[in-house]
């Protein structure tokens, strides 16, 4: 009988107990009054067996033996009633049969409940175990469910008896469960991890280990089965597997050759990095390293591996390591201990970390400094680093050269210096510079330094503000020794001039014969208009109104004449720049007034365009007036070859920009070819027979010495036309803002 329903049915049977007493009774007295007051010869007292059956089912010893002695009386009384003084041998002998039954039944009854307690007993042991513990048949349906099978997959016994398990329960297993079945009846025996689900959806992962029970003649006849609960094993597993795998992946897709060796220095564990080297690690130990690093550095790597396994303190080395494609990278072999309880070194863990590119920007930084060290001295530029709160500063060798002092420790560069070292003139805005620097992201200066032996050194000192996230330099400069440079421009500036004056002087020549012409025109004024005064004053009465005109008309043409030799004079004179605030329209005016006789000779007319407004700038008003003579006279020159054609010139000048001025002089030649315009202030360049070709070139330089600029702009016309552009006077700017 299953334990279970004998568990089942012992505790349905105390509400019941009373129901099977009365029940028993009643076929007690039934077979009583049979026996014993009817005449039937049969042993009609053995139905007293079904009383002790009924009251052995109450599963009490006691009421069992209780019920056995009241219906052995009860057969004795019926025996004794029945046949009063008569004992017949046959009638005795089925009394004696009746006992002999009542008495077997009980002792089977008792033997039975005996075993039914014990085995109560074993299934109250099976029920206190937290593993799941059942029983199912050949066909798999459930004969047995314990306590831990209803916690664990959350059927009670009533639900899950005569249920086939793998149904119930959603059976997987990573081998088909028919070949599971067949090797368990094969073997008597099978462990392994099932998949499960619960009642309640949940899915369990169980260890089952499974026996097959057989009869004594060996033929299967069920199978007992205990599982136990490793879900949260078998996630914790996979889990520490995951991190495992994980850690191994991350350990071999470091950039570097990680590996450990065990205290005394062997090689035990390198990561799939090493594959890159093409040495083969396997068992190699302290071996390893005569394998991979190169030749040359073994031997400092042996020593440094040596201090370190003595002394236990950490490995650092730089040494060349072999690839696979046999040459070698430098790398990185660094090594840390990792000790025990009583501080002894149990492992050694290190790491391989390619510097190749490290190196080889070590080594051209190296070059770099070299190179800009050269550069520096042979540029004379020398660099200065200033971290402006402190007042900081960083001095390269050629910064210290152009000082004039040679680098030591006990000297600390910084302003203090460099106004020892500055002109007297120049030191108050060297302070001021320097002061600023935190107020403006931008510092140029040029200034002066005298060395100790009096020599004078012209300086550029350029600097901006620094990055401040990547070092503590607020400003990075380049210092520049200029001196050279300046001379030079010195004697560049007055070459120019002296240039600028042999062109004058040239167009002076040209114009010769124009002005002679012109100052002899006034001077005849001034004798005819003499000898008008003499003959009005010889008259009888002398018209003193006629005499006084003629005398104004003879001072107008003699200061005529004194103007034409005035401007022939300032073109002609050797002098240095002087700058001041003149009218543009004036200096034009003069300086057509002064071309008046070439223009006529050349048949040009010339039309000046004012603005309406007077416009002044901050100029040397014969150096303008070079550069419109210049333009004015290489345009009448242009259009004396083209007869036929109107020979005029345009001059007009305006203010379209706030700051500047425009002046343009427009001729209506044939204009300038494509091909020349992109020479045409180049020095020496000239479409002229007898050209030297300097006069655009001094033009232009003229031009950009007061701050504007010449060029030549596309024109509607046939003919060519140069724009100058001008800065306006600062009195001009303040009055139109």
């Amino acid at each position: 009988m299953n334990a279970t329903l004998i568990r089942s049915n012992t505790k349905r049977a105390l509400p019941e107990g009373p129901i099977v007493f009365w029940f028993a009774a009643i076929v007690a007295l039934t077979v009583f009054s049979i026996d014993a007051f009817t005449s039937l010869d049969i042993a009609v007292a053995v139905f007293y067996v079904v009383v002790v059956l009924l009251v052995a089912s109450s599963g009490s010893d006691l009421a069992v033996m209780g019920a056995t002695v009241i219906v052995a009386m009860l057969t004795l009384a019926g025996f004794l009633i029945s046949h009063d003084s008569d004992y017949a041998g046959g009638a005795i002998a089925r009394c004696v049969l009746s006992l002999l039954a009542i008495g077997s039944t009980s002792i089977l009854s008792l033997r039975n409940l005996s075993n039914t307690a014990r085995l109560l007993e074993q299934i109250d042991m099976l029920n206190l175990t937290h593993d799941a513990v059942l029983v199912v048949d050949l066909e798999g349906r459930v004969t047995f469910w314990n306590h831990g099978a209803e916690s664990l997959y959350g059927w009670s016994a009533e639900q899950a008896l005569g249920q086939r398990i793998h149904e119930l329960t959603q059976t997987r297993a990573a081998l088909p469960l028919d070949e599971i079945h067949a090797k368990l009846l094969d073997s008597g025996s099978w462990s392994g991890e099932l998949q499960r689900v619960r009642r309640d959806g949940r899915t369990v992962t169980v260890m089952s280990r499974v026996a097959v029970w057989r009869d004594a003649k060996g033929a299967p006849r069920a199978i007992l089965a205990t599982n136990n609960d490793i879900t949260l094993q078998k996630r914790m597993a996979n889990e520490i597997e995951a991190q495992q795998a994980e850690l191994r992946a991350a350990i071999d897709t470091i950039p570097g050759m990680v590996w450990s060796a065990s205290g005394d220095g062997d090689v035990v564990y390198v990561n799939r990095r090493w594959q890159e080297s093409g040495v083969d690690t396997e068992g190699r130990g302290a071996d390893l390293w005569d394998a991979v690093v190169h030749p040359d550095d073994l031997g400092a790597m042996r020593r440094d591996w040596l201090d370190a396994l003595r002394s236990g303190s950490a490995l650092d080395n730089m040494s060349r390591v072999r690839q696979r494609d046999g040459g070698y990278r430098w790398m990185h072999i660094a090594a840390e201990p990792l000790r025990d309880a009583d501080c002894a070194v149990r492992r050694w863990y290190g790491v391989n970390t390619d510097v190749e590119a490290r190196k080889r920007a070590e080594d051209a930084l190296t070059r770099s400094e070299a190179f800009l060290v050269d550069a520096q001295r042979l540029s004379k530029t020398g660099s200065i680093g200033i971290e402006a709160v402190h007042g900081k500063m960083i001095w390269s060798a050629e910064a210290y050269r152009i000082f004039g002092y040679e680098p030591s420790p006990a000297l600390t560069p910084g302003l203090a210096l460099i106004l020892e070292r500055t002109h007297p003139e120049d030191r108050r805005q060297v302070e001021i510079a320097h002061g600023a620097a935190m107020a403006t992201p931008l510092v140029d200066l040029k200034y002066r330094l005298i060395m100790p032996d009096g020599e004078l050194k012209y300086v550029h000192y350029v600097a901006h503000s620094g990055p401040p996230l990547s070092t503590d330099l607020n400003y990075v400069g380049a210092l520049m020794d200029v001196t050279s440079s300046q001379r030079t421009q010195e004697a560049l500036t007055r070459s120019m001039a002296e240039l600028a004056h042999a062109t004058r002087m040239t167009t002076l020549g040209e114009m010769a014969a124009s002005m002679a012409h012109e100052v002899t025109q006034p001077m005849a004024a001034v004798i005819t208009s003499g000898d008008a005064a003499l003959r009005w004053l010889g008259r009888p009465e002398p018209d003193i109104g006629e005499v006084s005109r003629s005398i104004g008309q003879m001072i107008h043409s003699a200061r005529r004449a004194n103007d034409i030799v005035r401007q022939i004079r300032a073109m002609a004179r050797k002098r240095p720049s002087a700058l001041s605030r003149v009218s543009l329209v004036e200096m034009v005016e003069e300086a057509v007034s002064m071309m008046a006789p070439e223009l006529v000779r050349h048949g040009v007319i010339c039309e000046v365009q004012p603005p309406p407004d007077a416009i002044h700038v901050h100029a040397d008003s014969v150096q303008i007036q070079q550069v419109v003579v210049n333009l004015l006279l290489n345009a009448a020159q242009a259009m004396a070859d083209l007869p036929g054609k109107p020979h005029r010139i345009v001059i007009s000048i305006s203010a379209p920009r706030e700051g500047s001025v425009d002046l343009r002089i427009e001729d209506s030649g044939n204009g300038v070819p494509e091909d020349v315009r992109e020479r045409l202030f180049t020095p020496f360049f000239t479409t002229k027979t007898n050209g030297m070709g300097m006069g655009l070139s001094i033009c232009r330089s003229i031009i950009e010495a007061h701050g504007g600029r010449i060029t030549l702009e596309d024109s509607l016309a046939a003919g060519a036309r140069f724009l100058i552009t001008l800065p306006l006077d600062a009195e001009k700017k303040e009055n139109n803002p």
